[in-house]
């Protein structure tokens, strides 16, 4: 596959599927859209994915591309097969109108996002990511404090927590790390190519801990601790990997395991510091009822994104894991694919999450650049990110959207490899 300038018709489509990936997350647009109107919003929305799926296929029939691009689909063939999966449940799903729109949200996000990982190269990857989230920064800091009632959370206990643009303060937050993430190291690269735009990764970096402070989300923090110094921690790497030898590797792999288990050991006091305990806000007991919910179709779910649009679902969970309002997803996004699509469903996700996690860790290691870590950079805020929340599909395909093109992006050096 050819990676070349981003011309501006991909700009324009690009930008508008990253609006479509983020759009029912946004407080502007229902949670969950009515499906069984026709010309109600689901369908325009799928209506305008396949816009843009097709235009970004013209380009490729345009460039002689599309037996290459298939090519490599058919060497991510687990992929597919989960999508499939997510399709075909529709058969026996609790809401099949429902499943049918989330699948079809799924099918041609994944496209899309194959497109981008196979196409263009990461320089261009995290611009992208630049400008999507420095319009959502500016976005979210306009609404709260113009609109303060629709920018900030308005009901207790998180009364007056900034959730911006997004329909609660814990996904705007968990953005927020992610895409600090993404400003520290366009900032380091700058740094050392003696770059002046680093000076506006470095505004809106700030910008960042500015939202992630207001937004009051122990989840953000977390995550925010973990990336910050997952990027610190290979530049670091990058710079004195040419000292290093093997029981340097073992003296830090034995201090990382030794920080991990004083961590686990110590649970009570680290959440402390974050003003939470170790039942999570009450994620604990909602997962406990849900795992038991789940087991009732222990193998291939209640259908793909059908089950939280349940009324009487919600107010069950909230009865059974005692919360005072309606719970509308699992706060867990590996345990939301088990209620969907059953233990063969999360199989496959974790199959696929574990393929990208390999071959990223190679990628990063043969370029050894810190932009060649960036496909694990995604793969460490998949993981961490969908611990305490549903980033899997759940409420937006943005991140599913970012783990398939760090999938499709390292598949370059894993094809090299293989020859």
């Amino acid at each position: 596959m050819q990676r070349r300038t981003i011309t501006a018709p991909e700009k324009i489509l690009i930008g508008i599927a990253l609006i479509l990936a983020n759009l029912r997350a946004l407080i502007f647009i229902f949670l969950f859209p009515d499906t069984s109107v026709f010309w109600g919003p689901a369908w325009i929305e799928i209506m305008l994915w396949i816009l843009v799926t097709a235009g970004l296929a013209y380009f490729l029939l345009r460039d002689h591309l599309v037996r290459d691009y298939f090519s490599i689909w058919c060497k991510n063939w687990l992929l597919a097969v989960f999508i499939l999966l997510a399709i075909i449940s529709i058969v026996w799903s609790v809401s099949p109108l429902v499943t049918l729109f989330r699948a079809l949200e799924l099918l041609f996000a994944t496209l899309v996002a194959a497109y981008l990982g196979t196409r263009f190269e990461t320089e261009q990857i995290m611009e992208l990511l630049f400008w999507f989230g420095a319009g959502v920064f500016i976005l979210s800091i306009a609404l709260v404090f113009g609109a303060p009632k629709t920018g900030t959370m308005y009901w207790v206990p998180f009364y007056g927590a900034w959730r911006g643009v997004y329909w609660h303060r814990n996904h705007l937050a968990s953005i927020a790390a992610l895409l600090s993430a993404i400003y520290l190291c366009r900032a380091l690269l700058a740094y050392k190519s003696r770059n002046s735009n680093g000076i506006l990764d470095g505004f809106f970096y700030i910008i960042s801990l500015v939202i992630l402070f207001f937004a009051r989300s122990a989840t953000g923090y977390i995550v925010f601790l973990v990336l910050n110094i997952f990027v610190l921690g290979i530049w670091l790497w990058l710079s004195i990997s040419h000292r290093l030898q093997r029981r340097h590797y073992l003296f830090i792999l034995s201090g990382i395991g030794m920080t991990a288990l004083v961590v686990l050991l110590n649970l009570n006091f680290v959440f402390g510091l974050f003003h939470r305990d170790t039942t999570l806000t009450g994620r604990v007991s909602l997962w406990k009822q849900l795992w038991v919910f789940a087991s009732q179709r222990l193998w291939l779910g209640h259908g793909f994104g059908a089950i939280w649009t349940i009324d009487s679902f919600r107010e069950q969970m909230k009865q059974l894991a005692a919360w005072t309002s309606q719970p509308l997803i699992a706060d867990n996004g590996f345990l939301d694919i088990f209620l969907h699509l059953g233990i063969i469903g999360l199989i496959l996700l974790l199959g696929v999450l574990l393929i990208t996690t390999v071959r990223s860790i190679r990628y990063g290691i043969a370029q050894k650049t810190l932009l060649g870590f960036f496909p694990l950079l995604i793969m460490v805020y998949a993981f961490f990110g969908n611990i305490t929340f549903s980033l899997f599909t759940e409420t937006e395909v943005f991140i599913w959207m970012l783990i398939v093109v760090a999938l499709f992006m390292t598949m370059r050096f894993s094809s090299n490899a293989s020859a």
